[in-house]
């Protein structure tokens, strides 16, 4: 199983052949991205923001949803602190197959109640906001992570450089509140492949962009290719 982070809060996460991704942005709302032409077998939206729900990005196979291998669920939250009120609210999407649980925070903007870290509790894998203004600032997303006990932790939506918002805060400032150094991995690749024995860690994979990319590339139609001979019978 693999996890591929392509920025923001977007994630491509594929098994047996299945891609399922999660969250694409909209370039012209989310600072520094290139735009998203993507494909995938399944499209999970959390929320009707433009960081996360550019469905016009994602080119889908068609394919019937028997062959996806996942057994998909979702979890609603507040978007920020006035509990829906302000920004609404969002889905926290959980994917299970094989014996792994994986969960997507979305924007999550409070903390978990008891019946949310229930169901969380255990994930192997937690991707989270680093720290954002309209979602949980990064000691409080540190707290989520504990409460759930995330084996592997996947910062997302944060600030690096000329992308993501200048509110976000960086991935650094989410990174400083575990206490051991080694905990903090940081990876030269946007991809993260699953492992039974993957030792628990924070895993801040390396936006690379479109040309990593490839294995998600969107097909172009077929023209369709005509002789002139063709042509003039047709037009006969």
């Amino acid at each position: 199983m693999q996890i591929q982070w392509l920025g923001h809060a977007c994630f491509a996460i594929t098994h047996k052949g299945y891609t399922v991704l999660i969250d694409p942005y909209n370039a012209d709302y989310t600072n520094g991205y290139p735009k998203l032409r993507v494909r995938a077998d399944k499209l999970l939206v959390s929320h009707e923001h433009f960081g996360h729900n550019y469905r016009e990005g994602v080119q889908l196979s068609g394919r019937p949803e028997s062959d996806c291998p996942f057994t998909i669920t979702a979890l609603q939250a507040p978007h920020e602190f006035k509990l829906g009120n302000w920004r609404g609210f969002c889905s926290i999407h959980i994917l299970e197959a094989d014996g792994f649980k994986l969960v997507h925070m979305a924007d999550l903007g409070t903390q978990l109640d008891g019946g949310q870290i229930s169901r969380l509790y255990g994930a192997d894998v937690c991707m989270i906001c680093a720290g954002s203004a309209t979602a949980l600032p990064s000691q409080e997303a540190k707290r989520v992570t504990d409460e759930i006990m995330a084996k592997v932790i996947i910062p997302m939506h944060y600030r690096d450089g000329n992308r993501g918002g200048h509110r976000l805060e960086m991935v650094k400032d989410f990174a400083w509140h575990f206490e051991s150094p080694e905990f903090i991995h940081y990876y030269d690749t946007d991809t993260l492949t699953l492992s039974p024995d993957m030792e628990p860690q924070v895993a801040v994979l390396k936006y690379l962009g479109p040309e990593a990319w490839k294995s998600l590339a969107w097909q172009q139609e077929k023209k369709e290719k005509t002789s002139l001979l063709s042509r003039i019978l047709r037009k006969k």
